[in-house]
């Protein structure tokens, strides 16, 4: 039984750090938090290319978001220049409503609300299915 408690203590104060209710409490709205992976790849637009490497340890962290592409490119500004980053390589916090998911479910409904696609098509304007 004491084993038992040790593990679940052990386990309980590794996931503290990882459960921080924000990580970037001074920066309002969406934020980059910090860098995921070893690198970062800054690109010039959302579908241009590759401008700039950051290492890991180099990418600063708290970075407001000041756009999102349809892409899912996220766009950052670092020292007076605009960026944009895929969204796989940071760690990152939207505020507010995100937007809606809007694409042709099965059968042409945007009103299917099951299993794995709850919620998608909500705010969305509802497509006429032809009898």
């Amino acid at each position: 039984m004491r084993v038992f408690a040790g593990v679940v203590l052990a386990a309980g104060l590794l996931a503290t750090p990882a459960m921080a209710a924000d990580d970037c409490p001074g920066v309002k709205g969406d934020v980059a938090i910090a860098a995921r992976t070893p690198q970062v790849d800054l690109y010039s637009e959302p579908t241009g290319a590759r401008v700039q490497t950051v290492e890991k340890a180099k990418f600063p962290g708290c970075i407001p978001i000041t756009g999102r592409a349809p892409n899912m490119m996220l766009q950052i500004d670092l020292a007076g220049t605009p960026y944009w980053v895929p969204p796989h390589m940071v760690k990152y916090r939207f505020s507010g409503k995100l937007p809606a998911v809007c694409r042709n479910l099965a059968l042409g409904s945007n009103d299917t609300k099951a299993g794995a696609t709850r919620g998608l098509g909500e705010d969305c304007p509802k497509t006429k299915v032809n009898p």
